[in-house]
Protein backbone atom coordinates (compact mmCIF):
# COMPACT_ATOMS: atom_id res chain seq x y z
CA UNK A 1 0.00 0.00 0.00
CA UNK A 2 1.95 3.03 -1.18
CA UNK A 3 1.46 6.32 -2.60
CA UNK A 4 4.82 6.47 -4.20
CA UNK A 5 3.64 5.48 -7.65
CA UNK A 6 2.07 8.22 -9.32
CA UNK A 7 1.37 7.94 -13.33
CA UNK A 8 2.20 9.89 -15.74
CA UNK A 9 0.22 10.58 -18.98
CA UNK A 10 2.74 12.43 -20.47
CA UNK A 11 5.40 9.30 -19.85
CA UNK A 12 2.45 6.55 -20.58
CA UNK A 13 1.16 7.16 -23.82
CA UNK A 14 -1.69 4.13 -23.48
CA UNK A 15 -2.79 5.83 -20.09
CA UNK A 16 -3.25 8.69 -21.72
CA UNK A 17 -5.53 7.69 -24.49
CA UNK A 18 -7.65 5.75 -22.17
CA UNK A 19 -8.30 9.07 -20.03
CA UNK A 20 -8.80 11.49 -22.99
CA UNK A 21 -11.38 8.78 -24.73
CA UNK A 22 -12.91 8.38 -21.18
CA UNK A 23 -13.34 12.21 -21.12
CA UNK A 24 -14.97 12.36 -24.19
CA UNK A 25 -17.48 10.02 -23.24
CA UNK A 26 -18.25 12.58 -20.09
CA UNK A 27 -18.69 15.20 -22.55
CA UNK A 28 -21.72 13.34 -24.37
CA UNK A 29 -24.75 13.58 -21.83
CA UNK A 30 -26.13 10.07 -22.82
CA UNK A 31 -23.07 8.27 -22.81
CA UNK A 32 -22.42 9.91 -19.04
CA UNK A 33 -26.05 8.88 -17.76
CA UNK A 34 -25.33 5.22 -19.24
CA UNK A 35 -22.60 4.67 -17.65
CA UNK A 36 -23.02 6.19 -14.39
CA UNK A 37 -26.61 3.70 -13.60
CA UNK A 38 -23.87 1.10 -15.17
CA UNK A 39 -21.24 1.92 -11.89
CA UNK A 40 -24.41 2.88 -9.79
CA UNK A 41 -25.91 -1.34 -10.57
CA UNK A 42 -22.44 -2.51 -10.31
CA UNK A 43 -22.01 -0.81 -6.76
CA UNK A 44 -25.43 -2.04 -5.85
CA UNK A 45 -24.98 -5.35 -6.95
CA UNK A 46 -21.41 -5.82 -5.04
CA UNK A 47 -23.17 -3.89 -1.38
CA UNK A 48 -26.09 -6.34 -1.51
CA UNK A 49 -23.49 -9.41 -2.42
CA UNK A 50 -21.04 -8.63 -0.03
CA UNK A 51 -23.16 -8.16 2.86
CA UNK A 52 -25.27 -11.28 2.47
CA UNK A 53 -21.49 -13.06 2.79
CA UNK A 54 -20.91 -11.37 5.85
CA UNK A 55 -24.35 -12.75 7.29
CA UNK A 56 -23.37 -16.19 6.19
CA UNK A 57 -19.92 -16.23 7.68
CA UNK A 58 -20.49 -14.36 11.11
CA UNK A 59 -18.07 -14.25 13.32
CA UNK A 60 -16.90 -17.89 12.88
CA UNK A 61 -14.21 -17.10 10.18
CA UNK A 62 -12.72 -14.15 11.08
CA UNK A 63 -9.51 -14.50 8.61
CA UNK A 64 -12.10 -14.78 5.94
CA UNK A 65 -14.39 -12.28 7.27
CA UNK A 66 -11.66 -9.84 6.89
CA UNK A 67 -10.98 -10.77 3.19
CA UNK A 68 -14.29 -10.16 2.27
CA UNK A 69 -14.11 -7.07 3.75
CA UNK A 70 -11.55 -6.04 2.31
CA UNK A 71 -11.49 -7.46 -1.42
CA UNK A 72 -15.38 -8.81 -2.00
CA UNK A 73 -16.76 -5.12 -2.61
CA UNK A 74 -14.10 -3.95 -5.57
CA UNK A 75 -13.88 -7.58 -6.82
CA UNK A 76 -17.24 -7.79 -7.49
CA UNK A 77 -17.82 -4.41 -9.12
CA UNK A 78 -15.07 -5.70 -11.48
CA UNK A 79 -17.19 -8.95 -12.28
CA UNK A 80 -19.70 -6.65 -13.20
CA UNK A 81 -18.29 -3.93 -15.08
CA UNK A 82 -16.46 -6.79 -17.14
CA UNK A 83 -19.86 -8.42 -17.58
CA UNK A 84 -21.11 -5.72 -19.20
CA UNK A 85 -18.13 -5.09 -21.79
CA UNK A 86 -19.31 -8.56 -22.84
CA UNK A 87 -22.70 -6.94 -24.27
CA UNK A 88 -21.16 -4.53 -26.22
CA UNK A 89 -23.08 -1.74 -27.65
CA UNK A 90 -23.58 1.59 -25.28
CA UNK A 91 -21.95 0.02 -22.65
CA UNK A 92 -18.83 -0.54 -23.98
CA UNK A 93 -17.28 3.26 -23.59
CA UNK A 94 -13.67 4.08 -22.28
CA UNK A 95 -15.26 5.43 -19.34
CA UNK A 96 -16.24 1.70 -18.12
CA UNK A 97 -12.80 0.40 -19.08
CA UNK A 98 -11.32 3.33 -17.03
CA UNK A 99 -13.32 2.23 -14.00
CA UNK A 100 -12.14 -1.04 -14.04
CA UNK A 101 -8.76 -0.22 -14.36
CA UNK A 102 -9.03 2.42 -11.24
CA UNK A 103 -10.91 -0.66 -9.50
CA UNK A 104 -8.01 -3.13 -10.09
CA UNK A 105 -5.60 -0.78 -8.34
CA UNK A 106 -7.78 -0.45 -5.60
CA UNK A 107 -8.37 -4.34 -5.16
CA UNK A 108 -4.43 -4.46 -5.33
CA UNK A 109 -3.98 -1.68 -2.24
CA UNK A 110 -6.74 -3.47 -0.39
CA UNK A 111 -4.70 -6.67 -1.00
CA UNK A 112 -1.64 -5.45 0.63
CA UNK A 113 -3.99 -3.64 3.47
CA UNK A 114 -5.61 -7.07 3.95
CA UNK A 115 -2.28 -8.61 4.50
CA UNK A 116 -0.88 -6.49 7.19
CA UNK A 117 -3.89 -6.97 8.77
CA UNK A 118 -3.68 -10.58 8.69
CA UNK A 119 -0.01 -10.32 9.53
CA UNK A 120 -0.10 -8.07 12.49
CA UNK A 121 -3.62 -7.62 14.05
CA UNK A 122 -4.05 -4.24 14.68
CA UNK A 123 -6.12 -2.69 17.54
CA UNK A 124 -9.55 -1.58 16.35
CA UNK A 125 -8.53 2.12 15.90
CA UNK A 126 -5.48 1.12 13.96
CA UNK A 127 -7.19 -1.56 11.99
CA UNK A 128 -10.00 1.11 10.99
CA UNK A 129 -7.40 3.62 10.12
CA UNK A 130 -5.63 1.02 7.91
CA UNK A 131 -8.58 0.51 5.93
CA UNK A 132 -9.16 4.25 5.49
CA UNK A 133 -5.50 4.47 4.67
CA UNK A 134 -6.23 1.61 1.58
CA UNK A 135 -8.88 4.22 0.22
CA UNK A 136 -6.88 7.63 0.57
CA UNK A 137 -3.75 5.84 -0.85
CA UNK A 138 -6.51 4.97 -3.70
CA UNK A 139 -7.73 8.68 -4.26
CA UNK A 140 -3.74 9.49 -4.00
CA UNK A 141 -3.42 7.76 -7.20
CA UNK A 142 -6.46 8.30 -8.50
CA UNK A 143 -5.81 11.95 -8.22
CA UNK A 144 -2.15 11.21 -9.85
CA UNK A 145 -3.90 9.84 -12.98
CA UNK A 146 -5.39 12.85 -13.92
CA UNK A 147 -3.13 15.77 -12.34
CA UNK A 148 -2.05 16.21 -16.39
CA UNK A 149 -5.44 16.78 -16.95
CA UNK A 150 -7.13 19.29 -14.73
CA UNK A 151 -5.52 22.51 -12.95
CA UNK A 152 -7.59 22.11 -9.99
CA UNK A 153 -6.05 18.82 -8.76
CA UNK A 154 -2.96 19.10 -10.21
CA UNK A 155 -2.82 22.37 -7.58
CA UNK A 156 -4.32 20.61 -4.68
CA UNK A 157 -1.80 17.88 -5.45
CA UNK A 158 1.24 20.07 -5.41
CA UNK A 159 0.15 22.24 -2.92
CA UNK A 160 2.56 23.18 0.22
CA UNK A 161 2.23 24.81 3.52
CA UNK A 162 5.43 26.20 5.89
CA UNK A 163 5.15 27.13 9.62
CA UNK A 164 8.01 26.91 12.29
CA UNK A 165 10.66 26.22 9.46
CA UNK A 166 9.25 23.01 8.85
CA UNK A 167 7.92 22.43 5.25
CA UNK A 168 4.88 20.47 4.02
CA UNK A 169 3.13 19.22 0.81
CA UNK A 170 -0.04 17.54 0.41
CA UNK A 171 1.82 15.02 -1.59
CA UNK A 172 4.20 14.29 1.70
CA UNK A 173 1.06 14.40 4.24
CA UNK A 174 -0.98 11.51 2.13
CA UNK A 175 2.07 9.31 1.93
CA UNK A 176 2.59 9.96 5.54
CA UNK A 177 -0.73 9.12 6.75
CA UNK A 178 -0.75 6.19 4.54
CA UNK A 179 2.74 4.76 5.46
CA UNK A 180 2.40 6.11 8.91
CA UNK A 181 -0.79 3.54 9.81
CA UNK A 182 1.82 1.03 8.64
CA UNK A 183 4.18 1.94 10.25
CA UNK A 184 2.69 2.33 13.48
CA UNK A 185 0.63 -0.95 13.17
CA UNK A 186 3.85 -2.75 12.50
CA UNK A 187 5.54 -0.33 15.90
CA UNK A 188 2.61 -1.56 17.81
CA UNK A 189 3.03 -4.96 17.11
CA UNK A 190 6.80 -5.12 17.63
CA UNK A 191 6.22 -3.58 21.21
CA UNK A 192 4.09 -6.13 22.16
CA UNK A 193 6.45 -8.93 20.46
CA UNK A 194 9.00 -7.41 22.85
CA UNK A 195 6.93 -7.14 25.97
CA UNK A 196 5.82 -10.85 25.44
CA UNK A 197 9.47 -12.29 25.52
CA UNK A 198 10.65 -10.46 28.08
CA UNK A 199 7.58 -11.55 30.35
CA UNK A 200 8.36 -15.48 29.11
CA UNK A 201 11.61 -14.49 30.39
CA UNK A 202 12.36 -16.90 33.55
CA UNK A 203 15.90 -14.97 34.54
CA UNK A 204 14.55 -11.53 34.60
CA UNK A 205 12.95 -10.13 38.02
CA UNK A 206 9.46 -8.40 37.31
CA UNK A 207 10.75 -5.21 37.92
CA UNK A 208 13.25 -4.97 35.26
CA UNK A 209 10.78 -6.59 33.30
CA UNK A 210 8.56 -3.74 33.32
CA UNK A 211 11.32 -1.09 33.14
CA UNK A 212 13.27 -2.74 29.57
CA UNK A 213 9.87 -2.88 28.06
CA UNK A 214 8.98 0.49 28.70
CA UNK A 215 12.57 1.38 27.33
CA UNK A 216 12.19 -0.63 24.19
CA UNK A 217 8.67 0.84 23.58
CA UNK A 218 9.98 4.33 23.63
CA UNK A 219 12.85 3.25 21.48
CA UNK A 220 10.73 1.69 19.36
CA UNK A 221 7.84 4.88 18.73
CA UNK A 222 11.14 7.27 18.69
CA UNK A 223 12.45 5.04 15.37
CA UNK A 224 8.94 5.14 14.25
CA UNK A 225 8.00 8.63 14.75
CA UNK A 226 11.44 9.45 12.65
CA UNK A 227 10.55 7.21 9.89
CA UNK A 228 6.77 8.84 9.47
CA UNK A 229 8.51 12.25 9.12
CA UNK A 230 10.86 11.48 7.47
CA UNK A 231 8.34 9.20 4.77
CA UNK A 232 6.26 12.82 4.92
CA UNK A 233 9.30 15.29 3.62
CA UNK A 234 9.38 17.04 7.20
CA UNK A 235 13.09 18.16 8.07
CA UNK A 236 13.81 16.54 11.04
CA UNK A 237 16.65 19.06 11.87
CA UNK A 238 14.26 21.77 11.63
CA UNK A 239 11.79 19.88 13.53
CA UNK A 240 14.31 19.25 16.01
CA UNK A 241 15.04 23.38 16.44
CA UNK A 242 10.92 24.42 16.67
CA UNK A 243 10.72 20.39 19.40
CA UNK A 244 13.17 22.20 21.53
CA UNK A 245 12.01 25.55 21.93
CA UNK A 246 8.34 23.46 22.64
CA UNK A 247 10.03 21.19 25.11
CA UNK A 248 11.56 23.86 27.03
CA UNK A 249 8.22 25.68 27.52
CA UNK A 250 6.62 21.99 28.63
CA UNK A 251 9.57 21.12 30.48
CA UNK A 252 9.07 23.51 33.16
CA UNK A 253 5.37 22.40 33.73
CA UNK A 254 6.58 18.71 32.88
CA UNK A 255 9.16 18.63 35.35
CA UNK A 256 7.30 16.55 38.34
CA UNK A 257 5.68 14.10 35.18
CA UNK A 258 9.38 13.98 34.14
CA UNK A 259 10.72 13.41 37.66
CA UNK A 260 8.19 11.00 38.17
CA UNK A 261 9.06 8.56 34.97
CA UNK A 262 12.75 8.16 35.31
CA UNK A 263 12.37 7.74 39.32
CA UNK A 264 9.94 5.33 38.02
CA UNK A 265 12.82 3.44 36.33
CA UNK A 266 15.28 3.75 39.26
CA UNK A 267 12.92 2.19 41.25
CA UNK A 268 12.51 -0.63 38.96
CA UNK A 269 16.53 -1.16 38.02
CA UNK A 270 17.16 -0.77 41.86
CA UNK A 271 14.42 -3.11 42.97
CA UNK A 272 14.50 -1.01 46.28
CA UNK A 273 10.15 -1.34 45.74
CA UNK A 274 8.61 -4.33 44.53
CA UNK A 275 4.86 -6.00 43.50
CA UNK A 276 3.84 -7.74 46.88
CA UNK A 277 6.25 -5.38 49.29
CA UNK A 278 4.62 -4.05 52.40
CA UNK A 279 5.89 -0.58 52.53
CA UNK A 280 5.17 2.85 54.36
CA UNK A 281 5.90 6.10 52.94
CA UNK A 282 4.06 9.42 53.16
CA UNK A 283 1.89 8.21 56.05
CA UNK A 284 0.82 5.35 53.90
CA UNK A 285 1.21 1.82 54.85
CA UNK A 286 0.17 -1.01 52.55
CA UNK A 287 1.60 -3.39 50.32
CA UNK A 288 2.02 -2.38 46.79
CA UNK A 289 -0.16 -3.70 44.03
CA UNK A 290 0.70 -2.38 40.84
CA UNK A 291 4.35 -0.46 39.79
CA UNK A 292 4.17 1.55 36.32
CA UNK A 293 7.10 4.04 35.22
CA UNK A 294 5.03 6.76 36.53
CA UNK A 295 3.44 5.67 39.94
CA UNK A 296 3.38 3.15 42.60
CA UNK A 297 -0.12 1.25 43.61
CA UNK A 298 -0.23 0.69 47.33
CA UNK A 299 -3.67 -0.90 48.85
CA UNK A 300 -3.71 0.09 52.33
CA UNK A 301 -5.34 -1.80 55.71
CA UNK A 302 -8.69 0.14 54.90
CA UNK A 303 -8.75 -1.28 51.57
CA UNK A 304 -8.15 1.83 49.61
CA UNK A 305 -5.64 1.95 46.83
CA UNK A 306 -3.26 5.07 47.33
CA UNK A 307 -1.32 5.96 43.85
CA UNK A 308 1.82 7.52 45.00
CA UNK A 309 4.16 9.31 41.96
CA UNK A 310 7.57 7.10 41.95
CA UNK A 311 9.38 10.74 42.64
CA UNK A 312 8.07 10.50 46.22
CA UNK A 313 9.81 6.97 46.54
CA UNK A 314 13.14 8.07 45.83
CA UNK A 315 12.83 11.25 47.71
CA UNK A 316 11.46 10.54 50.99
CA UNK A 317 12.15 7.30 53.57
CA UNK A 318 10.75 4.26 52.21
CA UNK A 319 10.09 1.44 55.37
CA UNK A 320 9.61 -1.63 53.54
CA UNK A 321 8.86 -4.67 55.41
CA UNK A 322 9.26 -6.95 53.05
CA UNK A 323 13.04 -6.19 51.34
CA UNK A 324 15.18 -8.69 53.24
CA UNK A 325 12.17 -11.62 54.14
CA UNK A 326 8.64 -11.14 54.18
CA UNK A 327 8.47 -12.05 58.37
CA UNK A 328 7.08 -8.94 60.03
CA UNK A 329 7.30 -8.63 64.02
CA UNK A 330 4.25 -7.60 65.80
CA UNK A 331 3.32 -6.66 69.60
CA UNK A 332 0.83 -6.56 72.45
CA UNK A 333 0.85 -5.64 75.70
CA UNK A 334 -1.14 -6.03 79.00
CA UNK A 335 -0.95 -4.15 82.66
CA UNK A 336 -1.03 -6.78 85.37
CA UNK A 337 -1.15 -6.76 88.89
CA UNK A 338 1.95 -6.56 90.73
CA UNK A 339 1.71 -10.28 92.66
CA UNK A 340 0.73 -11.69 89.93
CA UNK A 341 2.20 -15.11 89.22
CA UNK A 342 4.62 -13.75 86.84
CA UNK A 343 6.27 -17.28 85.38
CA UNK A 344 2.78 -18.47 85.38
CA UNK A 345 1.68 -15.14 83.26
CA UNK A 346 4.45 -15.48 81.40
CA UNK A 347 3.94 -19.21 79.94
CA UNK A 348 0.13 -18.43 79.53
CA UNK A 349 0.93 -15.07 77.46
CA UNK A 350 3.11 -17.36 74.99
CA UNK A 351 1.40 -20.19 74.47
CA UNK A 352 -0.97 -18.09 73.75
CA UNK A 353 0.62 -16.38 70.87
CA UNK A 354 2.36 -19.48 69.96
CA UNK A 355 -1.71 -21.23 69.41
CA UNK A 356 -2.22 -18.69 66.80
CA UNK A 357 -2.55 -20.19 63.07
CA UNK A 358 -0.28 -17.20 61.76
CA UNK A 359 2.32 -16.75 64.13
CA UNK A 360 5.46 -17.88 63.40
CA UNK A 361 6.94 -20.49 65.57
CA UNK A 362 10.82 -19.73 64.22
CA UNK A 363 11.88 -17.01 65.63
CA UNK A 364 9.82 -18.31 68.86
CA UNK A 365 7.08 -15.90 70.38
CA UNK A 366 8.48 -14.11 73.53
CA UNK A 367 7.52 -12.01 76.27
CA UNK A 368 9.28 -9.49 78.06
CA UNK A 369 8.47 -7.38 81.17
CA UNK A 370 8.55 -3.76 79.71
CA UNK A 371 7.79 -1.82 82.44
CA UNK A 372 6.71 -1.80 85.91
CA UNK A 373 4.96 1.30 88.35
CA UNK A 374 2.22 1.64 90.98
CA UNK A 375 -0.10 0.15 88.99
CA UNK A 376 1.53 -2.81 88.35
CA UNK A 377 3.50 -4.75 85.57
CA UNK A 378 3.48 -4.71 81.65
CA UNK A 379 4.38 -7.29 80.42
CA UNK A 380 4.67 -7.15 76.40
CA UNK A 381 4.49 -10.19 73.69
CA UNK A 382 6.53 -10.64 70.98
CA UNK A 383 5.81 -12.68 68.07
CA UNK A 384 6.19 -12.97 63.59
CA UNK A 385 3.98 -13.52 61.15
CA UNK A 386 5.15 -13.80 57.29
CA UNK A 387 1.64 -12.86 55.71
CA UNK A 388 1.23 -8.98 56.86
CA UNK A 389 -0.52 -8.42 53.72
CA UNK A 390 -3.78 -10.56 55.41
CA UNK A 391 -3.76 -7.82 58.19
CA UNK A 392 -2.05 -7.42 61.27
CA UNK A 393 -4.70 -6.21 63.43
CA UNK A 394 -6.80 -9.29 63.16
CA UNK A 395 -3.99 -11.29 64.66
CA UNK A 396 -2.94 -8.87 67.17
CA UNK A 397 -6.83 -9.39 68.24
CA UNK A 398 -6.84 -13.07 68.05
CA UNK A 399 -3.84 -12.99 70.60
CA UNK A 400 -5.61 -10.62 72.86
CA UNK A 401 -8.72 -12.93 72.89
CA UNK A 402 -6.40 -16.05 73.80
CA UNK A 403 -4.27 -13.85 76.38
CA UNK A 404 -7.54 -12.80 78.40
CA UNK A 405 -9.24 -15.72 78.58
CA UNK A 406 -6.15 -18.00 79.65
CA UNK A 407 -5.68 -15.06 82.30
CA UNK A 408 -9.06 -15.86 83.36
CA UNK A 409 -8.84 -18.88 83.64
CA UNK A 410 -5.63 -18.83 85.77
CA UNK A 411 -6.89 -15.83 88.08
CA UNK A 412 -4.39 -13.31 86.50
CA UNK A 413 -6.20 -10.23 87.17
CA UNK A 414 -4.95 -7.51 85.32
CA UNK A 415 -5.03 -3.81 86.40
CA UNK A 416 -8.34 -1.81 85.49
CA UNK A 417 -7.52 1.13 83.33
Amino acid sequence: MTVNAKPSLETDPELAEIVSDALDVVSNPTDLIVTVLVLLAALTIAVLVTRKIKLKLGHQRPVLLILVEYLCMPLIMLLSLGATSLIGGSFDNPLIGLAGTLLFLFVIIRVIGAVVELLFRPTMLLRVMLRLATVVSWLAVVFAVFKDRSALIAKLYSAKLSFGGINLSSEGVVRGLVVGVVIAIIALWGDKTITNLLRRSRTLQPNFVLALSRIFSVAVWITATAVIFSISGINLTALAAFSGALGIGLGLGLQRLAASYISGLIVLFEQSVRVGDNIATNNIVGRVTRMTVRYTMIRTRDGEEAIVPNDSLTSNVIVNQSWSDRNLRLVCGVLVKGDVDLDLARTLFVEAMTAQSRVLQQPPPHMYITGVNDKGIQLDGHFWINDPENGQHNVISDTYDAVLAAFRKNAVHLVAQ
